[in-house]
Formats: structure tokens, sequence, C-alpha cells
């Protein structure tokens, strides 16, 4: 039966069709089913055919026992290979290799950033280059079976290898039970599938002929209906059930132990040990677990692979199960008690052989009594090594170093320890809100008035912000202040004061009374590295919400002296200082600057294994890159910020990532990309249950990709609902500028010059800012779109004076828009010497910074480069028809509805009629019909009969 598949045809010709198209680049296929019901035959019949093609084929399994051993399943399938590989590879990818792999040959370990548990993508990205090596020769097929018991660690590389899939001829093959797969793998497979990465398998049961055909030749037409009628079809079902006595009552549960029912008790005691040590077992463990002699042991493993009950696996005398359903029996059947002592055997030979610690925690957490202060150790030991890689393993062995610690009073500073790193790997694994209980219960064991209580009131506001509880953590801050002693230290006064502050910022607006407090006693401290955090807090509060006054121009300088004489050691103690810091300088424009405090921030996070503010250090440093128009380190900033929110589940950073992404993209082009990052941080801000003051940002990003992508309309309607009006009341001050350059710009572009000159009124309305170029160049361009075709020579000017300010401001994207459109401006106004000059300066400016705005060329008509010019008898832009419009002018023309057109175009019928009523104006007619007529007798759209 083992040698002849029966049936599957259709599941195999699927996997087949992966297999082929594997060879043009990577491709996941996951084979979903219930227990026993053929997942890993089928696995097996794709590794066979992935070998008869000469691919190179490695599998590896989860095992149930073993769900904590960081990377377990990956390493199954990997381990023996990396070593060969690996000069394929840069050292810094073979270093950050050596963390999974223990036993592979690394390059000196101090020539690379160290890695941060927040950045543990970087070994993600490893094994992904790993991977690519494996398949440069002819193609790589990865399976990994029993997924629904893989640790954490290799989940999270799964998830991160199906949303940024190896290159090349990679095929990653999966397999799970559905029930009991963890959600985050299921989600991973789902999102896979609607790009077209991935192709679910889903397995059944087998038809009445199917199961015939798998039993033994001879039996009755009743035991095979009785066989098939218990089975219900599975196909691992059938053989155990056909394998016991025909009885008449076929019961699984039956079967299952009757396979074990004809061991005597030694053979039973090697199966029980078998089960206990873990898949892949060795003869010398199994040995030490059973507590037998080698002499007896080898003997009887002959019998149990002759019983077919284990099996040889691999070429280094390990052992497995014929089924992990049979392991879990015989585990189960063993008893607690033998299981106990079996356990403390495996974890005592384990250490005599110097293995990893985690595969000794493995057994010691599962026998070491309450008080065995040598396991609470070993725990302790196995959850710091996992931390950088494996956050969630090292929350599961601190939880049972904390079960086995005696409640003793000499025991609360250990305990005290172990929920602090618990609480720790919980968020950096991305489950917050444990960790915010896990502070909870920390700070009632804590003594008001300390500096180690507000240390964790700290961490535990942070928190709250990454929830989104910002609400949360301001009542926190101002009950531990209400219930401050007399006698409590200075310094954690200073520092609650510094965290009401902020919490003030979070909720937003900020209140200048507790901001100047926190200053005042920051200062009285006489802490560097506290006031410094005080008066960056300070300088980012009164920009984001347009205080008055140059008080935020002092504080910044102030801050920035402090942070530049203090050393590493001392920034190391208030990380958040250099992050306010380089806050602060990227909205007073001081861009060289805050890329400098940040990049030193990161490496000081990195040198002291900080890594809880490292996706904000991350995400402010690409939006410097951005401002400065960096693109490609932009995008890599925030694409390893990503990373970042992705495993530590910082939900109120996501659609703010998202946004700047969407940003980004749209100057490198990818305006379809663009459009869809908006419009998921869209919905990710307008799903969070509390709106803060940054909520905005993600409607800024989508509309600006909306007009990019020639949907003025629809870029009018997100930005001024998100804002509440012209005027745009909920929209920080910090923000407004820009919002009304889009506005002004996707108005003009709409052919609304009424509101285009009624925006651009407002922005000139808003107040100027000394020292503030950028956002000055962003006032003077809306004025430059309101009058391009009102008052070309005034918009030259404008135009000019942009151009100026964004140079002066290091912004070499705003330069390059400003120069464009001065280029239009003069050349309406008989000036082409200089409107060359300008497109010359823009196009070096644009590819200095990686950037393809097709959308800017579609706008004024100016080409990119000069091998591809622009069209200057496109009837569209004659008469102003956006992109968008054209498509719902072309589906008119086809006599679609507007309902119709919305299903063909993804956008809502109300948005249609908002671009037929725009198509009316601007042609001058009043009905469909008309409408059509005249686009056709235009050019807009092809007349009847012609394609």
């Amino acid at each position: 039966m083992e040698n002849s598949l029966v049936g599957r045809q259709a599941e195999l010709a699927v996997l087949r069709a992966a297999l082929d198209r594997s060879a043009r680049g990577p491709v996941v296929v996951a084979i979903s089913g219930d227990p026993g019901i053929g997942k890993t035959r089928l696995l097996g019949e794709l590794g066979a055919d992935g070998s008869r093609r000469g691919c190179l084929v490695l599998a590896g399994r989860a095992a149930e026992f073993e769900r904590e051993v960081p990377f377990g399943t990956v390493k199954n399938a990997l381990a023996d290979h990396v070593g060969s590989w690996s000069e394929a590879l840069d050292d810094a990818d073979v270093r950050l290799l050596g963390t999974v792999f223990p036993g592979l040959v690394r390059p000196d370990d101090t020539a690379g950033p160290p890695l941060l548990p927040g950045e543990r993508y970087r070994v993600h990205r490893a094994v992904r280059a790993l991977l690519e090596a494996m398949a440069s020769d002819s193609g790589l097929v990865l399976i990994l079976d029993d997924l629904h018991w893989s640790d954490e660690g290799s989940l999270e590389l799964l998830d991160h290898l199906l949303r940024h899939p190896p290159r090349g001829g990679v095929l990653v093959a999966l397999a799970y039970r559905p029930r009991q797969v963890e959600a985050r793998l299921g989600r991973a497979v789902a999102a896979a599938v609607q790009r077209g990465l991935a192709t679910v398998v889903t397995v059944g049961p087998f038809s009445r002929a199917e199961a015939d055909a798998l039993l033994p030749a001879g039996l009755s037409p009743s035991r095979l209906r009785q066989l098939y009628e218990a089975s219900a079809g599975n196909p691992f079902h059938l053989e155990l059930l056909a394998r016991g006595p025909d009885d008449g009552e076929a019961a699984l549960p039956a079967a299952l132990a009757g396979e074990f029912s004809g061991l005597d008790r030694l053979h039973r005691r090697i199966l029980y040990a078998a089960a206990v040590a873990g898949d892949d077992v060795d003869v010398g463990l199994l040995a030490a677990v059973a507590d037998l002699p080698l002499s007896d042991v080898l003997p009887a493993l002959d019998d149990l692979t002759g019983r077919d009950l284990i099996r040889p696996y691999g070429t280094g005398g390990a052992f497995r199960f014929r089924h992990p359903l049979l392991r879990s029996a015989a585990y189960q059947q063993a008893g607690a008690g033998w299981r106990l002592a079996a356990h403390a055997r495996a974890a005592r030979e384990l250490g005599r052989r110097g293995a990893p610690v985690a595969d000794r925690a493995t057994h010691v957490q599962a026998s070491a009594p309450v008080g065995d202060l040598a396991a609470v150790r070993l725990l302790q030991a196995a959850a710091m090594d996992a931390m950088r890689i494996t956050p969630a393993a090292a929350a599961h062995w601190l939880q049972a170093a904390l079960r086995l610690l005696p409640g003793e009073p000499g025991t609360v500073d250990t305990r005290l320890e172990l929920l602090n790193l618990r609480a720790q790997a919980l968020g950096i694994t991305g489950r917050l809100a444990e960790s915010r209980e896990l502070f909870g219960q920390i700070l009632a064991m804590l003594p008001s008035g300390t500096e180690p209580r507000v240390a964790v009131v700290s961490f535990l506001t942070m928190v709250q912000h990454l929830l989104g509880e910002h609400g949360e953590a301001r009542a926190l801050v101002l009950r531990e202040m209400q219930q401050w002693p007399d006698h409590g230290s200075a310094a954690a006064a200073g520092a609650l004061r510094v965290a009401q502050a902020l919490t003030t910022l979070m909720s937003g607006p900020a209140e200048d009374t507790a901001v100047e407090a926190a200053i005042g006693t920051a200062r009285e401290t006489g802490s560097r590295a506290l006031l410094a955090a005080a008066l960056g807090v300070g300088v980012v509060a009164s920009q984001a919400f347009g205080r008055p006054g140059g008080q935020a121009r002092a504080w910044l300088d102030e801050a920035a002296e402090l942070i530049d004489a203090m050393p590493d050691q001392e920034v190391a103690q208030r990380l958040d200082t250099a992050l306010f810091l380089g806050w602060g300088e990227l909205y007073l424009e001081r861009y060289p600057a805050a890329l400098r405090h940040l990049q030193r921030a990161l490496h000081v996070a990195r040198a002291t294994g900080q890594s809880h503010l490292i996706g904000s250090l991350q995400t402010i440093e690409a939006v410097a890159h951005c401002a400065t128009g960096d693109l490609p380190r932009a995008l890599s900033a925030l694409d390893d910020a990503m990373e970042s929110v992705v495993l530590t589940g910082g939900r109120d950073a996501y659609p703010r990532v998202l946004g700047y992404q969407c940003w980004a993209r749209v100057w490198t082009g990818d305006v379809d990309e663009a459009l869809t990052l908006g419009e998921q941080a869209v919905a990710l801000a307008r799903g969070r249950s509390v709106q803060d003051w940054q909520s905005a940002v993600a409607e800024g990003m989508l509309g600006w990709a909306r007009y990019a992508a020639g949907d003025p309309d629809g870029c009018s309607e997100v930005m001024l609902e998100a804002g509440r009006g012209p005027d745009l009341p909920a929209v920080r001050p910090l923000w407004q500028p820009r919002w009304f350059e889009v506005l002004t710009a996707a108005a003009a572009a709409a052919g609304d010059r009424r509101r285009a000159a009624d925006l651009a009124a407002r922005a000139a309305r808003l107040p100027a800012i000394a020292g503030r170029p950028r956002r000055a160049g962003m006032i003077a361009m809306a004025q430059v779109h309101a009058g391009l075709h009102v008052d070309p020579q005034a918009a030259a000017g404008h135009a000019v004076r942009a151009a100026a300010l964004f140079t002066r401001a290091g912004d070499r994207l705003g330069t390059a828009q400003a120069l464009f459109y001065s280029a239009v401006a003069h050349r309406e106004i008989g000036d082409p010497d200089e409107a060359a000059r300008a497109v010359v300066a823009a196009r070096l400016k644009l590819a200095g910074c990686g950037a393809r705005p097709h959308w800017l060329a579609r706008a004024t008509g100016i080409a990119l480069d000069d091998e591809a010019p622009a069209r200057r008898d496109d009837p569209a832009k004659t008469y102003g028809i956006t992109v968008r419009e054209s498509d719902v002018l072309a589906l008119l023309a086809e006599s679609l509805t507007a309902a119709a057109i919305a299903r063909r175009l993804g956008i809502s019928a109300g948005t249609v009629h908002k671009h037929l009523a725009a198509l009316y104006r601007k042609l001058g007619t009043g009905d469909r019909l008309a409408t059509v007529l005249r686009a056709r007798a235009l050019g807009l759209v092809a007349a009847d009969g012609e394609g």
C-alpha cells in the first residue's frame, strides 16, 4: 500500500502544475486537510517529482511536543545543508544565519550591527537569500509539514517569505491542519493566494471506490462498508482500522491503541522513550531516555521498524514514528509519572552532551518540580538565547520559569526580573495586550517614588501608545503623579513629567503647561538626557500643534548641544531623547541634523540591545530621506520599519508607515501600488477605535496618490472629508501647507478654477514661519497650481520662488516639481530658453532622487527625459480631462450605466456621477448622449466602428 498512491490525481495535477510554474519564479502551494488525510503522502510525491526533475529537495516537519524550539521547523529542513551553501552568501547574511544554525562557521561577529529582537526580519531576509542561492542551479523544492505544530520563529519566517518570496525557481510546499493552524499563517497564505503567489490544495476523504482500492484484497463487502463508514474515508484511519480484528466494532481509538497491543514491556518502553525524546531521535539518546542498555535497545529497534511503528530517517542513524498520530498515542499511553522521569533523563543526557539550551529546556519544563532554581536559571538562559530571534519562545520559557519559581520573599527580585523580561518579550512579539497586563502586575509589586517603578511606567505607557490607548497612558501617568510621595526620587519625578508631556502630545493637542513643567523639572534634576528628552518633546508638540513664538528653535538648539556632548552610554540610558531630537529636527526642516541623530540612535539601540524604539526611529529616518528626495534610502528604511511593525504588532504605527510608503511610491511612479498602500492605510486608520492627531496622515497620502493617478475629484473627496472642510480644521497646522497644495492642484486638474483660487488663497493666509523654507515652498506651489492658466506671469514668479525655497530646504523632489511648473509657465509667457533651462535642471534632480513621476509629466506636458517627448496634441489635456474621467468617458461610450461603470472601475456610483458632472462641465454638454457625441467629435473616444 505504501508504494502505490491511490486516488489524488486532481491534487497531484495541481502540485505538478506548481512545480512547472516554479521554473519561472517563486511558487507556494499549501496542502490543507484533517489528520491522516494524506497530506504527507502528497508532499512525498511532490518531492519525488522534484528530484526527478533535478531540483534540490529539502524537507522538514514540525513536532507536536517541541513547539518552542526556535526555528525548529526550518532547522529540521535546512540545518544539514546550510554550511555547503554559505559560501554563496555575503558575510552579513552568514552572520545572521549563525543565530539560527549554531553549527555554521561564521565570519567575525563584530563586523556587522548586532541583531535586535525588533529587527529579526534581518534573519528572515538572510534565510531568503539562502533559499535563492540553493535554487540558483536547478531549482529548489522546500517542503514543510505539520505546520499546525510549528514554532513561532518558523511561522514568522514563513509570513515574511509569503510577503517577500525568494527570487528564482523556488517552490515552497506547506501542509497543515486547517482547524489547528495559527491564524497568522492562515492569513498569510490567504493573502498570497490573492496576489497569485500561492495555491491551496484542500485534501478531502476518499470516495468509496478509492477506499476499497486502498484496502487489502479479499475483504467482504460488509467489512469494506464497515471500514469506510468508521473511517469516514480517511486513508490513515482506513489502514489503521484494517490492521485490527474483524470484530464488527471498528473503533478508531481502539485501533490506534491496538498498534501497540502485541508489544512486550521492553518494546513498549522503547516506543514510549522515542515519543518523549522527540522526532529524529538517535539511538544513544533513546537508550538514555528509556534507561536501558544499548544492547537491549538495538535489537528492539529492529523489531519496531519491522512492525512499521518507527522508521529510520536520514543518514545519521535517527528514527521517527511512521505517523505523528502514533507518536502522540505512544506519548499519552506512557503515563504521566513515567513521562516525567523520562523527560528528566532526556534533560540530563542532553546536558551531558552540551546540547543547545533550548533542546534541554523542552524536557526541563516537563519534568522539573516547583522550587528547582537550577531549572529556573536554565529556562531563563533559554529565554535569553531565544529573545533575539524568537521572542515568543522566550516568553514561553520565562512563563515556565515563573511557574517553577517558589513564592518566597527571597525570590521577589527574581520574579520581578522574569516578569519584566516576559513583558518585554511579549511586546516585541506583538502580544501587546498581554505585555500591558504583565507590566501592570509588576507595578503592583513596586513601591511608589522609585526609579524602577517609573521605568516600568515609561515602558507601560509606550506599550499603550503602540496600542493606540493614548487616553489610558495619560491617565496612568497622572495617577502616578497624584500618588507621588514627598520623598520620591527627583530624577524619577522628572521622568514622569516628561512622560506626562508625551501623553498629552500623543492624544493631542499638547498642553503647554505640561511641556513647560517637564522642561523645568528636568532642569532641576541635572540629568542631561532627561532635559534633552523634555526639550525634544516640547519642540515636537509646539510644531505639531502650531504653537506661536520662536521658543522651539531655542529648545532644539539646546537639546542638540546636550545630545552631542553625551557619550553613547549616556544616550543609551534615555534612547527616546535622540528620537525626540530627530523628530523635532524633522519638523523644523533640519534634515541633515535629524538624520545624523537618528542614525546615531539606531547605532546605540543595536549596541545596547534596545528594540522598543527601533520601528519609530526607522520611520522618522525614512521621512527625513523622503523630505530630501533620497527615495532608495527612504524606501529601504520604510521596508525595515514595516517589518518591525509587522513583527511587533504596533497597530498605531501601521497606517503611518503605509502612508509614507504610499508617498514614496507616488514619486517612483508606482502609482497603482501607491493607491493600494494608501487605501490600506486609510482602512486601518479609520478602523481604530481611537483617532489621534496623526490619523489624517493616511487620508492625505491617499489623496495625493489619487491625484497622481489622474483622479483629482477622488483626491479632493478624501482630503476634504478628512480635513472637515476647505479650512482643514482637522489637519494639524504642520501639514496644512502640503494639503492645500495638493487640493489646489486637484481642483485645477479638475478644471474648477474658482475652487483652486479659493484654496490657494487659504494657503496664502497660513502664518509664515521663519526657518521653514519647505513649508513656504508648498504655499507658493499652491499659487502656481491656481494661477498657471489664469495668470502665467504670476505663476512663473511663484514657481521660481518655490524652487528656490525647496532648494534652500534641501528638498530635491520639491525643487524638481517647481521647476517643471516653472517651465510650463515660462513657455506660456513666451520664454522658451528659461523653460528649457528649468526642464534640464528638473530632470537632473529627479534622476538623482531615483524618481519617475509620470503623473508630473502628464500634468505639465513635459517628458521626464528627452527620449519620451510628451504629446502636445492630446485632446484630453486640452480640455482638462483626467485619466479617471477618460476611463469613465470610454465606458459611457459603451452605453454602460453609472452602476456598471462603478463596478468596472472599482469605485462608488457616487464618484462616477461626480466624474460625469465634471465631464458635462468641461465639454459643455448636459446629458450622457450629448457628452458621448461631443467626445467622439473631439477624438476623446473612438467613433462608431473604430477600434
